[in-house]
C-alpha cells in the first residue's frame, strides 16, 4: 500500500510539473494558425505563392503542439481552483482545435486526396474551424487565469454603450469617492479602502471567480470569510495563526509561498497594513479612526491620505501605545534636528526619512525602496547618530562591514536586518546599542554562535531569526543570559515537513477523487 502511494504522489507531481508547461505550449498553434490563415488568404488573392510542403510542416506543428497543449493543460487543470463551467468549455475547445489541426493536415497529404477526391474539400472548413477556435479557447484561458472581466473591464464608453456594458463613468465616480474618503485616512474604512485594494491588486488574480485556486475567493467579502479547501485564512487578533501570513512569510521559491513568485509581490507596507488589520480584529465594517493605531503604522497610513501627514493621524484618540520601555523614555528626551545636508546626503542614498512620532525629531530611516543597497553607500548612516530611532536595511545587499556604522547610532531601539549579508561576526558590533530593543534576523546566516554576541545588549526584548541556522537549543542559551527577550524562531523543520506531508496527502486525495 506505501509503494502504491508513493507511486501516486510521484506521478501526481509529474503531471503538475508538466502541467506548468501549457501557458508555453499553448503559443504554438495560436502562432502557426495565424501564420497558415495569413498565407492562405494571401494565396486565395493571388497575392502570394508558398509550397505545399511548407503548409504541411506548419500544420503538423500545429497539430502536434496544439496536442501536447492539451495533456498539459489536462494535468494543470488537476491543481484544481478553477470555475468548472468555464474549464469544461476551454477543455472541449482546445480538443476541438487540435482535431481540426490534424483534420486540416490529412486534408492536405497528396496520397489521400488523389485516392479520395472530397478531401480537398474539407481542408479549408478545418483550417477556418481551427482558426476561429484559437480565439475562443484562447478567451476562456484568459478568462481562467486572470478572470472573467479581464478582456472587457477597460472597454472605451462608446463600445461600452454598444454591447449594453455598465457606462464607465459609475466606475470613475466609484473611484473618485474612493479617492475622497482616503483624503481623510482617519475616515476611510479599514477593509474596503486600504486592505481590499492589497486584495485585488495581488491575490484575486488567482482567487476569483474564475480562478479559485485553493478553492479560496477573494473577490467578496463573504467568500474570503469563508476561507478555501484549507479553512479560514486568517484569525482576528492573531497574526502568527493567520494562514494567508503564514504563506506571504514562506520563502520566495517555496511553492506555496503567496503570491507565487514572479507575480507582484506583496510589500513591507502592505504587509505591515494586513497585519495591523488582523491584530485589530480583522473587522470589515470600521474606519481608521475606530482602531488602535500604533507608531509604526501612522506613517504608512499617511502615505495613502494624498499628501495628508503622521501629524493628522495622530489626532486619532485610540492611539496604542505599543512602544518598548525604552522607545518612550527616549521620547521624552530632546533632541536636535538633522542637518539638512547630512539629510540630503541619507536621501541620496536611497533612503527614506520618516518621523517617528509628534513633537520631537527622532526619526526612522528606511531603505524599502532600494534594494541594492551596498556597504559604501550605508556609510551615511553614522552621520545622523542621535536622531535614528529605527532603521530599516531589509533584503538590501549589506553585509557586516555596515554594522560598524550602524553600531555609532546610540539611540537605536529597532533594528531590521532580515534577508542581509550579515553574519555572526556582524552582531558582535551591535553591543554598543544599549538602546535597541528590537533585532529582525529573518533569511540571514546567523548561528547560534551569533546569538551568544548580542548577551551584552541588555535591553533587548524581542528577536526574530526565522529561515536562520539558529537552533532552539541556542535560543534558550540567550534566554538563560536575557530571561524577558522572546526569540521567535518561526516555522520550525518538523512544521515544514509536517505542513508540506498535508499537502502531498491532500494532492494524492484530489488524484484518486478525480480518478
Amino acid at each position: 500500500m506505501m509503494s502504491l502511494c508513493l507511486i501516486i504522489l510521484s506521478v501526481s507531481d509529474w503531471m503538475a510539473f508538466f502541467g506548468r508547461f501549457h501557458p508555453l505550449l499553448v503559443h504554438l498553434p495560436i502562432g502557426f494558425l495565424m501564420l497558415i490563415a495569413l498565407i492562405e488568404v494571401l494565396r486565395l488573392l493571388g497575392k502570394l505563392s508558398v509550397s505545399a510542403e511548407v503548409i504541411r510542416i506548419a500544420l503538423f506543428v500545429s497539430a502536434l503542439s496544439a496536442t501536447f497543449a492539451c495533456v498539459a493543460g489536462y494535468f494543470l487543470s488537476l491543481e484544481g481552483g478553477y470555475n468548472e463551467e468555464i474549464l469544461d468549455e476551454h477543455k472541449w475547445q482546445g480538443i476541438g482545435l487540435a482535431t481540426f489541426c490534424w483534420v486540416a493536415l490529412i486534408a492536405q497529404n497528396q496520397w489521400l486526396t488523389k485516392k479520395i477526391k472530397f478531401t480537398k474539400f474539407i481542408y479549408l472548413p478545418a483550417l477556418t474551424l481551427a482558426t476561429l477556435l484559437t480565439f475562443v479557447a484562447g478567451h476562456h484561458g484568459g478568462n481562467l487565469t486572470h478572470g472573467e472581466t479581464y478582456l472587457t473591464e477597460n472597454t472605451p464608453p462608446p463600445f461600452r454603450n454598444w454591447l449594453g456594458m455598465p457606462d464607465k463613468i459609475i466606475d470613475k465616480q466609484t473611484n473618485e469617492k474612493a479617492i475622497a474618503q482616503l483624503a481623510n485616512v482617519n475616515e476611510a474604512m479599514v477593509y474596503q479602502d486600504i486592505i481590499h485594494p492589497i486584495f485585488k491588486q495581488k491575490c484575486e488574480q488567482c482567487h476569483n471567480a474564475g480562478k479559485m485556486k485553493g478553492n479560496l475567493r477573494m473577490d467578496e467579502m463573504a467568500l474570503l470569510q469563508k476561507g478555501g479547501k484549507n479553512g479560514v485564512i486568517f484569525k482576528a487578533n492573531n497574526v502568527e495563526e493567520s494562514e494567508f501570513i503564514k504563506r506571504i512569510l514562506l520563502p520566495d521559491n517555496d511553492e506555496h509561498h503567496m503570491p507565487p513568485k514572479g507575480k507582484n509581490q506583496i510589500s513591507e507596507n502592505e504587509l505591515s497594513l494586513m497585519k495591523w488589520w488582523v491584530e485589530q480584529g480583522a473587522t470589515f465594517d470600521k474606519k481608521v479612526s475606530q482602531l488602535s493605531v500604533g507608531e509604526p503604522i501612522k506613517p504608512i497610513l499617511a502615505t495613502l491620505g494624498g499628501g495628508m501627514g503622521v501629524a493628522v493621524l495622530a489626532t486619532n484618540a485610540t492611539v496604542k501605545q505599543d512602544r518598548f520601555d525604552l522607545e518612550n523614555k527616549l521620547l521624552t528626551q530632546e533632541v536636535s534636528t538633522i542637518d539638512a545636508g547630512i539629510s540630503d546626503e541619507i536621501k541620496e542614498s536611497g533612503a527614506l526619512i520618516l518621523p517617528f512620532a509628534q513633537n520631537n525629531n527622532y526619526v526612522e530611516i528606511s531603505y524599502i525602496n532600494n534594494a541594492k543597497l551596498t556597504d559604501k553607500e550605508a556609510i551615511v548612516l553614522a552621520k545622523a547618530p542621535e536622531q535614528t530611532i529605527w532603521l530599516k536595511l531589509s533584503n538590501t545587499q549589506i553585509t557586516d562591514k555596515t554594522l560598524e556604522e550602524v553600531a555609532k547610532l546610540k539611540y537605536l531601539t529597532r533594528l531590521h536586518l532580515e534577508k542581509t549579508k550579515i553574519t555572526d561576526n556582524g552582531l558582535n558590533q551591535l553591543k554598543t546599542l544599549q538602546n535597541l530593543e528590537y533585532l529582525n534576523l529573518i533569511g540571514t546566516s546567523i548561528t547560534d554562535a551569533g546569538l551568544k554576541n548580542l548577551t551584552a545588549i541588555k535591553s533587548l526584548k524581542k528577536i526574530y531569526v526565522w529561515q536562520t541556522k539558529v537552533t532552539q537549543t541556542g535560543a534558550d542559551d540567550l534566554k538563560k543570559t536575557l530571561p524577558n527577550l522572546i526569540i521567535d524562531l518561526g516555522i520550525s523543520e518538523l512544521q515544514v515537513a509536517a505542513f508540506l506531508k498535508v499537502k502531498s496527502e491532500e494532492k494524492s486525495d484530489d488524484l484518486y477523487k478525480k480518478k
